[in-house]
């Protein structure tokens, strides 16, 4: 897989993110793909677009900052600066997360997220 192909799919998700787009988001994934995310939470693709869509529906908006992207082979390491507002806690979130992600066959297998 190409490097500027896997930076496409990158950005793609960074944007589907910011669209809060829960369809996308979940499309760029394998139909065994995963996201792993904090306390070692574990979302399946069959579960991927729910869950997505029902937390971007609690924020006003989402602000996404890419501070670097390094790409080798078919492995990914995605840094950012995230920020969003949550509607229903009124309150505003910011953090920095390293995102380690493998791509297999064109789409993203796994998804691991570390909080800064």
């Amino acid at each position: 897989m190409d490097t500027e192909y896997i930076y496409q799919i990158i950005t793609l998700g960074v944007k589907a993110c910011v669209d809060r787009d829960a369809v996308k988001f979940a499309s760029l994934f394998t139909p065994s793909g995963e996201i792993i995310l904090k306390k070692d939470q574990k979302i399946v693709k069959p579960d991927l677009e729910r869950v997505t869509r029902d937390y971007f529906a609690s924020l006003e908006y989402i602000k996404i900052d890419v501070l670097s992207v390094m790409i080798q082979g078919n492995r990914a390491c995605l840094e950012w600066l995230w920020e969003d507002f949550n509607q229903l806690k009124q309150q505003k979130n910011s953090q920095e997360n390293l995102i380690l992600i493998t791509f297999e066959e064109g789409l993203i297998q796994r998804w691991r997220e570390y909080r800064g």
